[in-house]
């Protein structure tokens, strides 16, 4: 074990850091490999949530289908769940554990709904298989952190009928740092900060003016539902952040340094 690598991480041994990337860019670019493997090293608790959500759109489009979206939720009837299904499970998901391997992190890919780690129901009927998650199991994330193992999560979970649901990555995030009380949750997306009205970067975002800024729809499209998460998890979860997957080094850049994104505070 290399000490110098990991020793700054110290302060999270024991405890879960939750990273949620959108897919495997942020990993390839940003090179996030390297500060989860000394995260582990450091005895942290280490889970990621992942979306897919541009890679199911591609793939819904070789096919001649257009996406639609409610309040940065995308509209999911059958065929797109069927699809969205098969896309986290066959690509996004083996994409992102074979670059993590590369660093040296041991990931084991867990769809949500199989076993059921996550438990939801429909979030809305206008928005089809789209569900909102309801309950974590965390036995399994438990007994994979504890031997150094990262668990990673597709965005999939079972409602009380039996269905699987396609879940928004960001929802899935929050509602598992909830569950296990993490330490940090980092958002990753692919600009490197929350904006305000005059297009500048904001480095602590309040509650009340992220309640402002969304409603004036300077936050706005797939940022709402992180904005979304990360207020909800105020007092629950000690620090959130949305930062630049692409950035080399954010993970130690946000939790040590902070000096990465935007931090959502009370």
């Amino acid at each position: 074990m290399d000490t110098a690598r990991n020793s700054t991480f110290a302060e999270f041994r024991g405890r879960y850091v939750l990273v949620k990337v959108g897919g495997t860019a942020d990993v390839r670019k940003g090179q996030i490999g390297t500060d989860l493997r000394a995260l582990v090293d450091a005895g942290a608790r280490v889970v990621i949530a992942h979306g897919g959500g541009d890679a199911l759109t591609a793939y819904l489009k070789k096919f001649g289908q257009n996406p639609s979206w409610i309040e940065g939720l995308r509209v999911t009837d059958a065929a797109t769940r069927d699809a969205a299904i098969l896309v986290f499970r066959d690509t996004v998901g083996p994409e992102l554990i074979k670059h993590l391997a590369a660093a040296g992190v041991s990931a084991v890919g867990i769809a949500g709904d199989e076993p059921v780690v996550m438990h939801v129901e429909q979030q809305a009927p206008e928005l089809g298989f789209v569900g909102r998650v309801t309950r974590i199991d965390r036995v399994r994330l438990d007994e994979l952190t504890a031997n150094g193992h990262v668990p990673t999560i597709a965005p999939l979970g079972v409602g009380p009928d039996g269905e699987i649901y396609n879940v928004n990555g960001d929802e899935v995030a929050e509602a598992i740092a909830r569950t296990v009380h993490a330490a940090a949750l980092l958002f990753l997306t692919d600009v490197p900060a929350v904006y305000d009205a005059d297009g500048l970067p904001i480095h602590d975002l309040s509650a009340r003016q992220a309640v402002d800024l969304m409603e004036a729809g300077v936050i706005r499209d797939g940022m709402v539902p992180k904005v979304r998460a990360a207020i909800g998890l105020l007092g629950d979860v000690d620090s959130v952040w949305i930062a630049d997957g692409r950035r080399p080094g954010v993970l130690r850049k946000a939790l040590l340094e902070s000096s990465a994104g935007t931090r959502i505070v009370s």
